[in-house]
Parts: C-alpha cells; structure tokens; sequence
C-alpha cells in the first residue's frame, strides 16, 4: 500500500514502512534502507530461517556461496503465495542455479538508491499479492453465500409452489363439499324455514374454514382440539350464546391435513346437532389417540335420541363421511343422561404431511 501524499524530496513518491530483514553484514544498505523510512533487522545467515515471521516483508541477502542460495531455495518453497521477496546482493551466475531462484539479483555496486527502489519495488507487488488473495477469498466466500441463497430460494419456491397447490386442491374440495351440503339441504324432509335453512348453511361452512384456524405451522397436520374449539366458537357466533350450551374440549391428537378436512364436516354436523336438538347444558368433546386410530366422541347432558339407530340430516353427513372418507366408524350411544357420538377414524402414527398433487 502506498501512503497517499507523502514525497521524498527527490519527488520519489515514498512507500509505507515495511520490515527488511538484511542478511550478512551490509552497514550502507542498512542506513539507505532507515533513511527511507524501513524498519531493518541485521542477522547472520545461520539464524535467517528462525527469525522469519509475518511482519518480515522482504529479505535482502548480502552473504555470498552455495548457503545463501540454499537459504534462498528454502525461503521460496517454504512459504505459500504470495510469496516473500528475496533479494540477493550479487551478479546472476551464468550457470542455471535450478528452478527456485531469487526475485531480484543486484550488483553489490549498485547504488544504494536502487536497491531501495528495487526492494520497495517488491514489497508493494508482493502487498498487491496479499489484497489480492483477501479479495479471492471475500469473493469465493461471497459466491458460496449466494449459492447458499439460491439454494434457498429454490427450496422455497418449490415449497411455496407445493402449499400452492395444496390450497388449490383444498378449496376445490371444500367449494364441492358446500355445494353437496346445499344441495342436501335443499333436498331435506321436512323444510327448514329460510332463516334457520341460512343459519345452518353458514355453520356448516365457517366449520369447514375453521379447519384453516387448526392446521399446524407447517400446514402438514391439523390439531383436532383447536378444530373443535374453531368448530363451537363459530355456534355462538352464528346461533347466539344464549341458545348455546357451555363446551368443553378434553384431549387432543394431530392428524393429516386431508382427514382433518374430512373430519371437520363430521364433526361439525355432530357438534350443531348437540347444540341445537339436545336441550344440553353442557356438550362435551373429547379427543383420545390409541393404537392407531383416533377416537372423537361429542357428548351431551340433553334430553337424549329414541334409539342408536337415530338418523337426522346432521347425523346422516356425519356417518357419510367418516364411512366413506375416512374409513371409520360412527356409533350413537344413548345414556341415561344424553348421548354420546363415538367416531373411530384410523389414522398412521406419525403421519406424513398430505400434499395436493
């Protein structure tokens, strides 16, 4: 690097300090090396090799004979590029000296001046060598953060691609489920009046968008507590809290997005059912996982059904989709104190996440 605005009174644009370590004996390059501004270190040859470390920044040999060209040969192949300036103060040999050899070969009279100019010469090549290799380094690593990026990104869109259609296949599925539930509404026996015909129909469907309240982070699995919690909160909103009994949520249990889709409109059917016919104080809906299978039951306090073999229009969609979407089983069981709806559903341990293909 070289100091901006600093001149020696020859004009010469004067270099940054550097660290020169002369050896053999050379008292007049050692002060034209100070008057420049270097820091000198004067050593004999034997101790050359245990004085270098990373503040040396050139090396002038003054010592003639084979030892200083061996010292030469071991300075270059014993560090790593960029590699430390060697200087030898004597005339090039004419005989080939092998494929290690100094950087600069200078006549022991030349001028101090020179060989000033020379070293410094070498030392600001060899500081260019070092920015390089910082600057390879900041780009190799830039270039392995933005693959890392790109591999990111990549995933992500990939992901985002895969929720994509997975809502796409998801609101298709709900669009026909409402249309099957409106038309099976239309088509019901005795008919509803409008009010209560409209009332339902919104039940039903802020039951199939309560499912969204109880999918999993990852959107791979739905939490079957906070879909019955999303299932009552919407039969105060749409019926009034003063026709609805208190509701309560034991357990709970994960499954598939796709089941827990399903099993939204069951439960849904089960849980409007307890709420409006049962004349309940209290519906009750717990959640075990076992061996397999997940076992749903809606209780309620009320008045109770005529027999197990009961079939309204909410208990009729139920016992359709758990039969035939989930590939359960759905029991009515009258009590002394009510009733009890025991859907059995099989579902895998650890299941996988659903993705709409």
């Amino acid at each position: 690097m070289i100091s901006s605005a600093a001149v020696t009174d020859s004009g010469r644009v004067a270099q940054e300090a550097a660290h020169i370590l002369l050896v053999g004996s050379a008292a007049r390059l050692a002060r034209a090396l100070t008057r420049a501004g270097h820091e000198v270190t004067t050593i004999p040859l034997e101790d050359a090799l245990d004085r270098i470390d990373d503040r040396v920044e050139a090396v002038v040999l003054t010592t003639r004979g084979p030892e200083a060209l061996a010292l030469c040969g071991r300075l270059k192949t014993r560090f790593q590029v960029p590699l430390l300036p060697v200087i030898v103060l004597r005339q090039r040999p004419h005989r080939a000296i092998g494929a290690v050899a100094p950087d600069a070969w200078l006549r022991p009279t030349t001028r101090g001046r020179e060989i000033v100019a020379r070293i410094e010469e070498l030392v600001r090549i060899r500081r260019a060598e070092l920015q390089l290799a910082r600057l390879n380094e900041t780009l190799a690593s830039l270039a392995a953060e933005n693959g890392e990026l790109y591999q990111r990104a990549r995933l992500d869109a990939a992901r985002t691609l895969a929720l994509l259609r997975e809502l796409q296949h998801r609101v298709r599925n709900n669009l026909a489920a409402i249309q099957a539930l409106l038309v099976l509404e239309r088509h019901r026996s005795p008919r509803r009046s409008l009010d209560e015909a409209i009332d339902v129909a919104i039940a039903r469907i802020r039951g199939m968008a309560a499912l969204q309240d109880a999918l999993s982070v990852d959107a791979g699995a739905v939490t079957l507590a906070a879909l019955a919690r999303a299932i009552t909160r919407n039969m105060v909103d749409v019926f009034g809290s003063s026709s609805i009994p208190a509701c309560e949520v034991q357990g709970d249990a994960d499954v598939p997005a796709q089941v827990g889709s399903s099993l939204a409109v069951a439960l849904n059917e089960l849980i409007m059912n307890a709420v409006r016919h049962a004349d309940a104080r209290t519906v009750r809906v717990a959640i075990e996982r076992t061996n397999g299978e997940v076992v749903v039951q809606v209780i309620d306090d009320g008045r109770g059904i005529a027999s197990a073999g009961s079939s309204g229009g909410g208990l009729i969609i139920a016992r359709t989709v758990v039969r035939n979407e989930l590939r359960g089983t759905l029991e009515v069981v009258p009590t002394a104190s009510g009733t009890a709806v025991r859907m059995v559903i099989p579902v895998p341990e650890d299941p996988p996440a659903q993705t709409a293909r």
